[in-house]
């Protein structure tokens, strides 16, 4: 009897899986296996998919406008991660303690994070222009205007700043609810023993938060690498390749210059690249927490 309950319910929980599991199947997994099959042919949407085996992983290799695109999106990731980290971690331990009017802070704070991608992009591309707000705060510091989106040297660290700027608010939400997840007693316990705040926050708080910053971590790098509509709305690539990341890349190959088998390729390098990055990232956390 035990085992037909347990049959039964199994075989519910198996009905009730099923319409997401074929949604997955049909619009996540099959495109996916699709585009391998697309990244191992010459295809230009027009005539049939030509199968070529390896041929586009090996040109890529060898590509420079494809080192060059994998280059600039790993320079975005590394700059846009990193400062991301304390900077998220440093307001939601501010929003964590008691301040006046601290939701409305919070609600100012978060609006870059609702705010449309396309929308972001044109207010910052008039805030960049030569006598845009920028240029003139920097003028009130002495510093002379920038031409950031027209010069090679600086396009890409404007396209940096506003990823900070939007994934600041995004991950300090995450943070705040991990440091709200720690029980007051182990803090109670450090400041009886004579702990401060920096020991507390260093052998309490941070190896606590372990979990959440892979999580805060691993979304990051992921989001990173696949952002688009800013450099694509912003500079098209420009100027000289410097903020082509892989993902606009990807896009021209494939509906500008019509390779479709191509840009599949460039596709595959990249979902294997983020799954590796993933992979690694749980390990580290892994090992450490071990030790």
């Amino acid at each position: 009897m035990r085992f037909s309950v347990s049959r039964r319910q199994a075989a519910f929980g198996i009905t009730i899986l099923l319409p997401t599991l074929a949604v997955l199947a049909l619009f996540r997994f099959l495109p996916m296996l699709e585009a391998f099959y697309f990244s191992l042919t010459q295809y230009d949407l027009v005539h049939p998919p030509k199968y070529v085996g390896m041929a586009n992983f090996v040109d890529l290799l060898t590509d420079p406008l494809f080192l060059k695109s994998a280059r600039v999106s790993l320079t975005y990731v590394l700059f846009s991660v990193v400062p991301v980290l304390p900077l998220s971690l440093g307001l939601a331990a501010l929003f964590n303690r008691s301040l006046w009017l601290k939701n409305f802070l919070r609600s100012a704070i978060f609006m870059p994070v609702v705010m449309p991608a396309v929308v972001m992009a044109v207010v910052w591309t008039f805030m960049y222009q030569q006598d845009g707000v920028i240029n003139t705060i920097l003028s009130w510091l002495g510093i002379e205007p920038i031409a950031w989106l027209r010069s090679s040297a600086s396009a890409l660290w404007a396209v940096i700043l506003i990823g900070i700027w939007r994934a600041t608010p995004y991950y300090m939400v995450i943070f705040l609810a991990g440091l709200q997840a720690i029980p007051a007693d182990y803090y109670d316990a450090a400041e009886i023993d004579g702990a401060g705040k920096w020991a507390s926050f260093r052998y309490i708080t941070l190896p606590l938060l372990k979990p959440t910053t892979l999580l805060v971590v691993v979304m990051n790098v992921i989001v990173a690498m696949k952002v688009f509509a800013v450099p694509l709305i912003m500079t098209g690539g420009g100027p000289a390749d410097s903020t082509r990341v892989l993902p606009l890349f990807i896009y021209q190959t494939a509906f500008e210059f019509f390779d479709m088998g191509r840009a599949t390729a460039m596709s595959v390098f990249l979902f294997v690249g983020v799954m590796l990055f993933s992979f690694l990232q749980v390990r580290m956390f892994t090992q450490r927490g071990e030790s």
